[in-house]
């Protein structure tokens, strides 16, 4: 593997924070919300949609389910693509799959049709991610990194909060018979609208270094320095250029990073288990235990965004102060604890939802942050395309492991989450004694 030598990584680890950084951060963050908005308004109008469509418990489980296998195929493909010819290259393509998936998706009359439609939306979705966390990853300074990265994965909570609110506004405004196609017109349009926003994105420098186009990594360096007002003088440093295939690629991951993809692997799984586990189990299990309707159920998973926005952004902030390792042990240790609130009958749903999503829906904040910024650039979203699949295996298993054992008895379900959460735990445990703390150091120093 060839090596050049250049100051360009280390003058962007040296800028301060910009209007063009915001920028840049906004128009690839809202993925988060996309997603979020996506998978929550599945939940709040997945009773209706059910009983229209005439779909057994476990069929509405398994459109959870083909909406992450679409993830897998998505997350695989078109994060190797990323790294194979860019991250501006995926970041409209992706962006359309998904909307024209969830938009069609209102359109749904059989199991088969809206099965499909999920499939397409996952696979657009699955493929923003790799490149998205990516170039995210190699654009922002290392001393704001942390922030950021947790501060965009807390925005999740934001867009389950509008998809809350816009399932309320619905059920409440339309038939349920038609107001959950309402809902996924609306996904469709939304992201459509964002693709003008990404124009204006450029590619990452730290991609352009690694496939040897240094002029062009110059320019867009030279662009940001230009509105900091400064030019920073910084060391060189050498960085890898890689030239492989995928199969070279994930030898690299297997063998090379062997240690740090099993710990970023069990991060994907623990969050993606949990979290689709949960709001399946939600409206499907919960739902009964409570007897919520359909509202209640919105009412329910808004308090739950809040909950779990406050707690995002909290962690966020504390990414670069208190630093990852601590964070990830304390969080998922509180997280596992939590789930077993639900074994309380007398307590509004409302309350105990708000409470375990404030602790649980935080963790992602510093696990995803941790994950992602332990690979070089020039694997970097190949490397997050294969956690993806690993998660959303993981996630696509989840909801209908989850509802079929808490059909038996719904206390079951809730210590088969507290089990996943248990993984997250150990791999944290584990990480914090064998590894190294990231907060606040380059990319290139960390791999």
């Amino acid at each position: 593997m060839r090596f050049i030598k250049t100051d360009l990584t280390c003058r962007l680890d040296a800028l301060p924070w910009t209007g063009f950084h915001t920028r840049f951060v906004v128009a690839l963050g809202i993925t988060w919300v996309l997603d979020a908005f996506e998978v929550v308004i599945v939940s709040a109008v997945l009773k209706p949609m059910a009983k229209q469509l005439e779909l057994s418990t476990q069929q509405a489980s398994l459109l959870v389910s083909g909406f992450l296998i679409g993830a897998i195929i998505g997350s695989l493909l078109f994060g190797y693509l990323a790294d194979k010819f860019g991250r501006k290259s995926l970041f409209i393509i992706t962006l359309l799959l998904y909307s024209g998936g969830t938009f069609l998706t209102g359109f749904a009359d059989s199991f088969e049709f809206a099965m499909l439609c999920r499939i397409l939306a996952g696979a657009g979705l699955g493929g923003e991610f790799a490149a998205i966390q990516s170039a995210i990853d190699e654009f922002v300074p290392a001393r704001h990194r942390g922030k950021v990265d947790g501060t965009i994965t807390a925005l999740w909570n934001l867009g389950s909060i509008m998809a809350s609110l816009s399932g309320l506004y619905l059920l409440k405004t339309f038939d349920e018979s038609f107001a959950w196609r309402v809902a996924y017109f609306l996904g469709g349009i939304l992201a459509l609208l964002i693709v003008f926003i990404r124009l204006y994105v450029p590619e990452s420098p730290r991609w352009l270094i690694a496939k040897n186009r240094i002029k062009e990594a110059e320019e867009i360096v030279k662009r940001v320095e230009k509105e900091a007002g400064f030019s920073p003088k910084a060391e060189s440093c050498d960085i890898p250029v890689f030239e492989g295939s995928i199969f070279d690629a994930t030898k690299i991951i297997l063998t090379r990073y062997r240690w740090q993809f099993i710990f970023s692997a069990s991060m994907s799984f623990t969050i993606l288990t949990t979290y689709y586990g949960m709001i399946t189990f939600l409206p499907l299990v919960l739902s009964k235990v409570y007897n919520l309707s359909s509202l209640e159920v919105s009412s329910v998973l808004f308090f739950g965004s809040v909950g779990g926005l406050i707690g995002g952004l909290t962690v966020a902030f504390l990414n670069d102060n208190l630093g990852r390792k601590p964070l990830g042990i304390g969080i998922s240790f509180l997280s596992m604890l939590a789930v077993f609130l639900f074994l309380l009958k007398g307590v509004d749903p409302r309350v105990l939802y708000f409470v375990y999503s404030l602790i649980a829906f935080s963790f992602a904040s510093v696990a995803y942050v941790i994950a992602t910024e332990i690979y070089p650039s020039y694997i970097r979203a190949y490397a997050i395309g294969v956690l993806s699949v690993i998660g959303r295996l993981s996630g696509a298993f989840a909801p209908a492991a989850v509802v079929s054992i808490a059909n038996q008895d719904y206390r079951l379900g809730i210590f088969t989450i507290a089990s996943f959460w248990l993984v997250g735990f150990t791999s944290f445990l584990i990480y914090s004694i064998k590894g190294k703390e990231t907060k606040g150091k380059p990319i290139e120093q960390i791999s």
